[in-house]
């Protein structure tokens, strides 16, 4: 059983910064959001990713006690962002979006998650 069901993207981030830059990198408000909320509930992602998505990246979110049942594998390339940002870390230019297998996105809830205490999205 999951706590809080957490409804977004899993993406694939390519940003830079005054500090840095860095190609895709694991990213998508889903993994960001079941990541914090990792450190004080069991969350469960609903989301999809392409078939170019690394078991590497599942791999660490499921190290962090996340459920990835709710997690559609497809055809296709997972969601892509790059942007850039500033000194004011607040403020991003997004320079690429590609919704890949986002665009046809119809979610799947697992009955599991059904009885979830919250649902973020």
């Amino acid at each position: 059983m999951v706590d809080v069901v957490i409804l977004g993207s899993m993406a694939f981030d390519s940003l830079e910064t005054p500090f840095g830059k860095v190609e895709n990198a694991l990213g998508g408000s889903a993994t960001y959001a079941a990541t914090a909320a990792s450190l004080f509930v069991k969350p469960g992602i609903v989301s999809i990713v392409g078939s170019d998505f690394p078991k590497e990246h599942s791999n660490f979110l499921e190290s962090r006690g996340i459920d990835l049942k709710g997690v559609e594998h497809a055809q296709g390339k997972t969601f892509y962002w790059r942007g850039k940002y500033g000194f004011d870390i607040n403020a991003a230019e997004t320079l690429d979006v590609q919704l890949n297998v986002v665009e046809g996105f119809d979610p799947k809830v697992p009955e599991e998650y059904k009885n979830a205490d919250y649902l973020f999205l």
